[in-house]
């Protein structure tokens, strides 16, 4: 059995809920379709590179799914010739046939084991992922010199500042990677937001559990399949490329990159919350301190700092969820790299 005409999105969207699993070679490799939308992809020789790419853990984000089924469909017909291993993730494939960000609750909150506390697609589905991630990492013959890749890549909402951005996942020891700025640098990111704190996030499960260098990578406004100018992602795809068939990072200066860390969460603590901004305010805005930017008939907050700026502002969901996230720009000197 094969993937027909090479479409592994196609595959897992006629198959959403569950896929049995099959095994079959492409020209630098074999192949192994573990579930729907699970793809393992693993090279004729060893590598000590261990790489997953996820998407769709938002279904209507359809811009890297895209992306990310071109590669697929270019190791398969001999185009790109792969020489790291790879596990490919179409995370909410429900969601995506659906044009839908979510059916019954976020998937990007449900890792960590998050998932414990919910039913439906989304918890069965972030169940399922993690333990793909882990019998891949499991799986690689490089144990001790072994390196760790997860980029999860996304689709904003909102328009914003800095286009391209990736929340690098909470440090305990707030020591960052050098060679993964730079490499992120070169796939086209402008802005790097510093994680405060541990969540349930796809990316901070493959740090937290295994390790690995791993990142929530935004790339542009959401739109619908088919509508995406993937030109815009061309130097992640050339980055991503060379990665898959050299097992080498592309670099770029990291002057390139803006550096934010969180100062404040905005909480949703009544049904009255809201935010004075409209819509079409983008993220990383900045405001002049005094601002009075969230107000509910329990709280008020105003901006601390002129230059602070609001990341993910969003007001539709539960009381006691987070509303937003402000975040203030340092210098990369202030950063311990590594």
């Amino acid at each position: 059995m094969s993937i027909l005409n090479n479409d592994f999105l196609a595959l897992t969207l006629d198959n959403q809920e569950a896929l049995a699993p099959f095994e079959f070679a492409f020209p630098s490799g074999t192949g192994f379709v573990e579930d729907t939308g699970i793809l393992r992809l693993e090279p004729k020789q060893s590598s000590r590179i261990s790489l997953v790419l996820s998407v769709g853990v938002h279904g209507n984000e359809t811009g890297p799914i895209e992306l990310v089924n071109q590669l697929v469909a270019a190791i398969l017909d001999g185009r790109i010739l792969l020489n790291i291993r790879l596990l490919v993730l179409i995370g909410n494939p429900v969601a995506a046939n659906l044009a839908k960000r979510f059916c019954d609750v976020n998937l990007n909150r449900l890792f960590n084991g998050a998932w414990k506390k919910f039913e439906g697609f989304e918890a069965l589905r972030a169940q399922r992922l993690e333990q793909a991630v882990s019998d891949f990492y499991a799986e690689s013959s490089y144990k001790a010199e072994s390196v760790k890749l997860h980029y999860d890549l996304h689709t904003a909402i909102r328009g914003s500042m800095h286009e391209k951005f990736v929340v690098y996942p909470y440090v305990e020891n707030s020591v960052y990677n050098k060679e993964q700025l730079a490499f992120l640098a070169a796939c086209g990111i402008n802005a790097v937001l510093l994680s405060h704190q541990p969540t349930t996030t796809f990316s901070y499960y493959s740090y937290l559990v295994h390790r690995a260098h791993a990142f929530t990578v935004e790339l542009g406004t959401v739109y619908r399949f088919g509508e995406n100018d993937l030109s815009r992602f061309a130097d992640l795809k050339a980055s991503l490329i060379l990665l898959l068939e050299k097992g080498a990072f592309a670099e770029s200066s990291l002057a390139y990159l803006q550096v934010f860390r969180v100062v404040d969460s905005l909480v949703k603590d009544d049904d009255s919350y809201e935010l004075s901004i409209d819509n079409e305010v983008k993220n990383f805005t900045q405001f002049e301190q005094g601002y009075p930017l969230a107000h509910s008939k329990k709280s008020d907050y105003y901006i601390k700092q002129t230059g602070d700026a609001i990341v993910f502002p969003n007001t539709n969901l539960p009381v006691g969820q987070r509303a937003g996230l402000m975040v203030r720009p340092i210098a990369l000197d202030d950063l311990q790299l590594t």
